[in-house]
């Protein structure tokens, strides 16, 4: 999945920029300059160059050439380098990403800009260590924030000013086996709406093909993070997370328990999906299942012909919602060259820019503006998949801004797959969850 955290510590000499740069090693790519005119402020590809000798900076990112991210933010600095040739960035790759960051904070070595997961965005602002965006966007380099989706832009925003700059994001969706539909008297072209759909639909598609189990859904589990479905599911029966005021959990609420019981029961009850073993879904083994965008390039590739698939919303509840993740740039206290760096990060996220890195990538738009450029429609018509997502921003809320919040989803993932298991009734899973998470939360 395109936001899955290298939190493995890294064993290797201690971290500095110099050892950064002679480690790096790369293999870039040029491209057409591309002015990127727009609400985001810029007005030109060249616009606000600076002057004077070029200046050395590092942008550290998690993105290995592997992933969609990794070759387009190779292109992307080597572009940029072309355009503002006194800026002179150099992105550098970490598989060890966030303990890095974690040892260069406590280093006082800290690169010039960074990637962060916009929902451990507390962490790294409460660290002090980044210069707010909203202080650095100015004449040429402004930003309006009010171009962001909502989401987007509270997950991105302390005390109402704008800190970090998002640029790609993530929301959750539905992929279903059309030709199983087909063969269990269902219409293809219909997938589950509600939460009733989904079980009624489900139980019609549970059979056998042979000795192999066919599972009409799957306990949700992850898909853009650990928790998305599981959040989601609150939040469409009316439940909330956390009393961000009270700063105590709130995901024990009836409406809460209700949420996480209609998912026990698809395995415990309905008989319609298997927590254990819950089938191949590419092989054919499972009607229903959830996934975030970033998975449907791989899915079309594993697939191939061997069956019919589409994508779809999540099934509703009481109302739609779903979780909103993603990645955001943020200059760092470098106490250096931080205009520079923050012409670099402005430059990344104008509309012609990010509309081309989210097409790599497979990730969705923050801003409003790249919606209408021409490289993003012309992707959408050909990858007509990935349009539910889209739409699902529409449903995206952003998760509480904890500054442990990684540490809660931990908890979290525990009480679901408590209840998951039968170990634990979801009342109790939840009751239990939020006695362990109190003081991460009162952390704020």
């Amino acid at each position: 999945m395109p936001f899955a955290l290298a939190t493995a510590g890294d064993r290797g000499d201690p971290v500095t920029r110099r050892r950064w740069l002679r480690r790096a090693s790369w293999s870039l790519v040029g491209g057409a300059a591309t002015a990127a005119c727009g609400p985001l402020g810029d007005r030109g590809a060249g616009a606000g160059q600076a002057d004077g000798a070029p200046v050395q900076l590092t942008y550290l990112h998690q993105w290995s050439q592997t992933q969609g991210h990794g070759p387009i933010t190779d292109q992307l600095a080597s572009r940029f380098r072309e355009q503002f040739p006194t800026i002179q960035v150099e992105p550098v790759y970490s598989s060890e990403y966030y303990a890095k960051i974690v040892a260069m904070i406590a280093s006082g070595d800290l690169p010039d800009v960074v990637t962060y997961n916009l929902a451990f965005l507390p962490r790294l602002v409460g660290k002090g260590v980044v210069v707010p965006a909203e202080t650095l966007a100015k004449g040429a380099t402004r930003l309006d924030k009010n171009e962001l989706l909502p989401a987007a832009r509270e997950l991105a925003s302390f005390n109402g000013k704008l800190v970090a700059v998002p640029y790609a994001l993530n929301t959750s969706g539905l992929a279903y086996n059309q030709t199983l539909f087909k063969q269990r008297g269902l219409d293809p072209t219909k997938p589950p709406v509600t939460w009733s759909d989904l079980t009624d639909m489900a139980k019609r598609l549970t059979g056998q093909n042979g000795e192999t189990p066919i599972w009409g859904t799957v306990f949700p589990k992850g898909t853009a993070d650990n928790v998305s479905p599981l959040v989601a599911f609150l939040w469409q029966n009316g439940g909330e997370l956390v009393d961000m005021t009270r700063r105590v959990a709130t995901w024990h609420s009836p409406a809460g328990v209700e949420s996480l019981q209609f998912q026990v029961d698809l395995v415990h009850k309905h008989r319609v999906a298997n927590y254990e073993k819950p089938g191949n879904a590419q092989a054919g083994e499972i009607g229903i299942w959830h996934l975030p965008p970033g998975n449907i390039s791989q899915l079309q590739k594993n697939v191939g012909e061997s069956f019919e698939w589409n994508t779809a919303h999540l099934p509703k509840g009481k109302q739609q919602a779903t979780t909103v993740g993603g990645h955001s740039l943020s200059v760092l206290k470098t106490n250096r060259h931080h205009e520079q760096a923050w012409r670099f990060v402005h430059w990344w996220v104008q509309p012609a820019q990010n509309a081309e890195y989210l097409v790599a990538s497979t990730t969705l738009p923050p801003w409003r503006a790249v919606e209408g450029q021409p490289v993003w429609q012309r992707w959408l018509n050909e990858q007509p998949r990935f349009k539910p997502f889209v739409e699902m921003l529409a449903y995206g809320r952003p998760t509480p801004k904890l500054t442990l919040w990684e540490d809660v989803v931990n908890v979290l993932v525990e009480a679901r797959d408590a209840a998951g298991t039968a170990k634990k009734t979801a009342k109790e899973a939840l009751e239990d969850a939020a006695r362990m998470a109190g003081p991460l939360i009162q952390q704020g």
